[in-house]
């Protein structure tokens, strides 16, 4: 052998002990991570799918990230909800028409109660999670719904609910409280002495949607003429006594009230021999004393359902407009001062407190004020805002009925109270409606929140498939590495022996 030959065989020793080390390196560093390499040119045919797959799961990730939020975010609006619809539940018990009792406050007992439901009402309505306010339509940065005092008196130059309640109540009782009616004194002609006939008039003071409308007149009175009411607005309606009733007879009154003046308040007087008992007139001496009797007793039944029913009326409309600001909807006021002779409404919306300062854009479904996307196809909505129609009439009925001035004690003010509670209970429980509204929008959060669920969990299975295959594809067998090491250790044993036979040899070793 030439010493060429031993030079060659020692590079390619070399080489070769190089090129296991690198082996062995790979497969250890394989066994380490249980990975096949560190690129995906190193996985080969897969390395297309496993790019896709791994981008899959990297969406799934993003998905799941929403999905938490929005499930904590679901979670306390379920709650939220779940305590509001106690709590409409919990306000109709509250408003007690048997229960007119006056504190030393000036607020009955009632009042009071409804006070600490409003208060948590509110409190409620604006739940804060981690910077979102879920009453207040979408993202926002600061309560949706304004303070208890601020909603009551307002705040500088705008006015709060009591200052509309005054208003619109003074436009629709008037000057003298009697719901807008110029009721006129009798007129009384005579032959000598003795009165021939006595008539007075009863009227609307104008063209406008406050106070009563007449509807109709109807009468059984003997000796008694009626002339009107025409359907004209304004309207009116005359009697005229020519002689005397007989016992008995009846004359009946019925009044609309505002602002749609679709119900009716009936008034119906029986002639009597004296006006001790309710619903009665006495027969005088003469049709004029008898005429009078009879004005006076429609007079004062007139004002009595004017501060009772016409007030409640009028706090609820009033209430209305106040609280009525869903899809940027604006507050009318009552055109004045003055306010007792006012025809016509304003727009409030520079001059009355915002008491719901959320998301109000123009929508038809405030469920897409807040939006998560879950998956490549699915968007779950879950916006709620303050002032939707559920959520507002438990906040308008219990703020009105505490802002309500019941102070006086009078049975007329336990008579308003008893109207004012009817109307708010009312509100809170419409005849022929099984579900409250607030259930309705909890339903619907309870659908969102289990589509979210669902597509967790279908996100989680689909995950761990999709990892699996990532794993098959890049991943290794332990067991078949563990073993390619040994044999490579050995061989690279067996290598170095070799190598060190032939690095150990000299010219004299050879020669």
């Amino acid at each position: 052998m030439t010493f060429s030959s031993i030079t060659t065989s020692r590079s390619y020793l070399t080489q070769q002990l190089g090129q296991l080390n690198n082996l062995l390196s790979e497969k250890t560093t394989q066994l380490a991570t249980g990975k096949v390499g560190s690129t995906y040119g190193e996985i080969g045919d897969s390395r297309l799918l496993d790019i896709q797959l791994t981008q899959k799961v990297s969406f799934i990730e993003s998905y799941q990230e929403t999905i938490t939020i929005s499930n904590l975010h679901l979670q306390t609006l379920s709650l939220s909800l779940e305590r509001l619809e106690s709590i409409r539940q919990d306000s109709k018990s509250a408003m007690d028409t048997n229960d007119f009792v006056l504190q030393s406050d000036g607020q009955t007992q009632t009042q009071s109660r409804a006070e600490l439901l409003l208060t948590e009402s509110l409190n409620i309505l604006n739940t804060e999670i981690a910077g979102y306010y879920i009453f207040g339509g979408t993202d926002s940065i600061s309560d949706p719904v304004a303070a208890l005092d601020v909603i009551m008196n307002g705040s500088g130059s705008q006015a709060g609910l009591k200052t509309y309640l005054s208003e619109y109540s003074q436009a629709n009782l008037g000057a003298s409280n009697n719901g807008r009616l110029a009721i006129s004194a009798l007129t009384t002609s005579y032959a000598g002495a003795v009165p021939t006939d006595s008539t007075f008039t009863i009227s609307e003071d104008g063209a406008h949607d406050f106070g009563f409308d007449i509807s109709s007149v109807t009468s059984t009175l003997s000796n008694a003429a009626l002339t009107g009411p025409t359907s004209t607005d304004p309207d009116s309606f005359d009697v005229q006594f020519t002689g005397q009733p007989n016992l008995g007879e009846t004359i009946k009154v019925d009044l609309t009230l505002p602002p749609s003046h679709t119900e009716t308040v009936s008034i119906e007087l029986t002639a009597a021999s004296s006006d001790e008992a309710e619903g009665t007139f006495a027969i005088g001496a003469d049709l004029e004393e008898t005429a009078q009797n009879l004005l006076n007793s429609l007079t004062a039944e007139i004002e009595n359902a004017a501060q009772t029913k016409l007030r409640a009326v009028s706090d609820e409309w009033a209430a209305d407009e106040f609280f009525t600001t869903f899809s940027g909807e604006e507050p009318l006021r009552v055109s004045g001062p003055p306010y007792t002779t006012a025809t016509t409404q304003v727009s409030g919306a520079s001059t009355t407190v915002e008491w719901y300062t959320g998301r109000n854009t123009t929508t038809t479904d405030a469920r897409t004020d807040k939006n998560a996307v879950i998956d490549s196809n699915l968007t779950a909505s879950y916006g709620v805002r303050a002032n939707e129609t559920a959520l507002k009439e438990l906040v308008k009925s219990l703020a009105t009925f505490v802002a309500a001035d019941f102070s006086g004690g009078t049975s007329t003010d336990e008579e308003y109270y008893n109207e004012l509670s009817a109307n708010m209970r009312g509100l809170l429980q419409p005849v022929g409606v099984d579900q409250s509204g607030i259930v309705d929008i909890a339903t619907d959060i309870a659908i969102t929140q289990r589509t979210v669920s669902l597509t967790g969990e279908r996100h989680v299975q689909m995950k761990s498939t999709y990892e699996g295959t990532i794993a098959e594809i890049e991943g290794i067998d332990k067991n078949l590495v563990a073993t390619e090491i040994l044999q490579l250790q050995n061989n690279i044993e067996v290598s170095y022996r070799a190598s060190s036979i032939v690095f150990n040899l000299s010219l004299s070793d050879y020669l």
